[in-house]
């Protein structure tokens, strides 16, 4: 009797490679033979699930990137205005972990390449934009655009800092200048 697959565990292994080597690796790096001996299946496994590279790292990234958004709109539940705008900034910075966090850097130091990555990071930043605006809208501030500009440039700046250098920012520090940007963008506690 021959071996039965969960196709959709399957996939899942076959995105966790692409994730995994892109966090590693950067994008470069992702080809479907490395991500076959990642997910330890044979080339021709990943290939019966997609049709190429750029269809491997579409249902990749887009399987990531809607995990992230699904997760931050769980952890903003019920926030609004500038609780919603902290907790967003907070998530953004602390909760992904250092794989998500990777992935996102490799995600954006791709995208100009590779139209694919493109796509799908402006699927997210359109997200991203539209919420950030909607919170900063609700929390009446004096200059709304400049408050989600502080903001995007903070998290940004942010999540790139705890990968410079040998002293890495720590969760205090990086809380601490978070609070900094807010409060100048009126967004204090």
């Amino acid at each position: 009797m021959p071996k039965q697959v969960d196709p959709a565990a399957r996939r899942a292994a076959i995105g966790d490679a692409v994730v995994d080597i892109a966090a590693e690796h950067g994008f470069a790096a992702v080809t479907i033979r490395a991500v076959a001996r990642r997910a330890g299946a044979s080339t021709s496994v990943v290939t019966h699930y997609v049709a190429g590279r750029d269809d491997l790292l579409r249902q990749a990234v887009r399987r990531e990137v809607d995990a992230r958004r699904e997760h931050a709109e769980r952890v903003l539940a019920g926030r609004t205005g500038a609780d919603g705008l902290r907790t967003l900034a907070d998530w953004a910075v602390h909760a992904p972990g250092e794989r998500a966090q990777r992935f996102w850097l490799a995600l954006v130091m791709a995208a100009p390449a590779e139209p694919v990555l493109r796509a799908e990071l402006d699927r997210f930043t359109t997200w991203w934009d539209a919420r950030v605006r909607a919170l900063v809208a609700e929390a009446g501030l004096a200059d709304p655009g400049l408050a989600a500009d502080l903001l995007d440039v903070a998290v940004d700046g942010l999540i790139t800092a705890r990968f410079e250098g040998a002293a890495a920012w720590s969760a205090r520090r990086s809380r601490r200048v978070l609070a900094a940007v807010l409060a100048a963008a009126g967004l204090s506690r």
